[in-house]
């Protein structure tokens, strides 16, 4: 464990349902983008992901240990005197989702299941409450590492990187605030706030909603001009394109072709996730992208965070070729 780069990851412990395309459902899965980065860590080996989140009553005890058991850190986890968040999606047969899972999919399973499905994400106070205040981590940032903020609201987005960054912390990256909130509020917090970060890692299925119809190379130079030094815009089936201010260089850096209609939970925590470890452990910001494509790839054929850790890695020398190979400078 000496050996290992910690990381610090920060975000959400969630418990999710879904509906599948058949009508078929689940319950109780483990989920939220802090525990699917610290996996996608655990997958890839080498580091030491510490998980920050606050837990409600109703998280179990043995979900914990299973987490546990898997190599994640958990002692920055917390409970609080609430429920966990949840979240719910339903599953359409050419394999796209709705999320929440929408009232007559859920109208459909038996009553006793339905209040499994009582997905918390449009309830702010609920999701305030299932993160960490910046007060939470600073005994953390004493103790070193590398720090990851998941996707958070604006507010404590705003919190949690001006606490680290006063804090001293050698390396910071986020991924993109809320962006429903964003689309609502502006683009005030990433102008005042980016410049706090050492790489901001936002999708295009995030600014497709708060900045709809604007270029994604023009938003990446948008937001290499509020401060961030190095933007990766993850592109889903696209890949990523990958920008470092430092050096003015561009990279397109592909994603690894594994099928259609996989579902996509967690891919992009997971490449964040592996982005960081990377990083911390002295990988160049191309080295570090094309590790977190290849085991970005790997959560499309995981059902869990903690699947995700058990997936056999036979084909990862292929993977990294093909994606390093694909590597193309813009």
């Amino acid at each position: 464990m000496h050996s290992e780069t910690r990381v610090n990851v920060v975000g959400g412990f969630t418990i999710d349902a879904i509906i599948r395309a058949d009508g078929t459902w689940t319950t109780g899965q483990l989920g939220g983008n802090a525990l699917w980065a610290s996996a996608g860590m655990r997958l890839r080996t080498g580091a030491h992901p510490v998980a920050h989140s606050v837990i409600g009553v109703d998280y179990p005890a043995s979900a914990l240990d299973a987490v546990r058991a898997q190599g994640i850190d958990i002692h920055g986890v917390r409970r609080g005197g609430g429920r966990t968040a949840r979240i719910t999606f339903a599953y359409r047969p050419d394999g796209t989702r709705s999320q929440p899972a929408p009232a007559d999919a859920v109208g459909r399973l038996p009553l006793h299941v339905q209040p499994e499905f009582a997905d918390t994400t449009r309830e702010p106070a609920i999701t305030l409450a299932s993160l960490p205040e910046g007060a939470d981590l600073l005994s953390a940032a004493v103790e070193g590492g590398a720090w990851h903020l998941g996707l958070l609201p604006p507010a404590r987005f705003a919190e949690l990187t001006s606490a680290l960054r006063g804090a001293g912390v050698g390396y910071l990256q986020a991924d993109c605030p809320a962006r429903s909130e964003l689309l609502r509020d502006g683009d005030a917090v990433l102008r005042s706030h980016l410049s706090e970060l050492d790489a901001f890692l936002p999708s295009t299925s995030d600014t497709d909603v708060f900045a709809p119809g604007v270029a994604h190379a023009e938003l990446v130079s948008r937001f290499h001009e509020y401060g961030a030094p190095i933007v990766v815009m993850k592109r889903g089936e696209e890949g990523a394109l990958v920008s470092d201010a430092t050096t003015g260089e561009r990279w397109s850096v592909p994603a690894y072709p594994v099928g259609e209609h996989l579902d996509a939970t967690g891919a992009g925590d997971v490449f964040c996730g592996v982005f960081a470890a990377a990083r911390a452990a002295g990988a160049t910001v191309i080295d570090a992208a094309v590790e977190a494509s290849v085991y970005g790839s790997y959560a499309l054929n995981a059902p869990s965070p903690l699947a995700l850790i058990a997936q056999p890695l036979d084909d990862i020398d292929e993977r990294i070729h093909h994606i390093r190979n694909g590597v193309t400078p813009l």
